[in-house]
């Protein structure tokens, strides 16, 4: 009795917080659903029309969400796909300074297949 006493106990002390689990059945993305029903009756007339309703807004604003604030083209505006902390340029200017930087460059490999001398 005292196992099954100390497994619910377990488990009831690592759920979630309530507001983390009912969210997504409280509220549309930032409108609380009391106000839906108050000032929309027409869209919340029906129990599964509102309930594809929601669907449909929530996916289509997470969609608006990614594409046009997330995945901003051209933010960084840097095309080498990187941005140079001061920690890399230290140790780039130190390369620099002892001659490694040329070496490592001329080693270096920029194409994955064999290449011939004519190419």
């Amino acid at each position: 009795m005292a196992l099954l006493r100390a497994a619910i106990a377990m488990r009831t002390a690592s759920m979630l917080p309530r507001s983390l689990t009912q969210a997504s059945t409280h509220s549309f993305p930032f409108v609380p659903v009391d106000w839906v029903f108050r000032f929309f009756p027409y869209f919340s007339r029906d129990k599964v029309r509102f309930m594809l309703r929601y669907v449909q807004i929530s996916f289509f604003s997470g969609l608006g969400y990614f594409y046009l604030w997330c995945h901003t083209p051209y933010k960084c505006d840097n095309y080498d796909h990187f941005e140079e902390s001061l920690l890399f340029q230290f140790v780039k200017s130190r390369l620099e300074k002892s001659g490694q930087l040329e070496e490592n460059l001329r080693v270096k490999v920029h194409h994955f297949y064999p290449q011939t001398e004519s190419e």
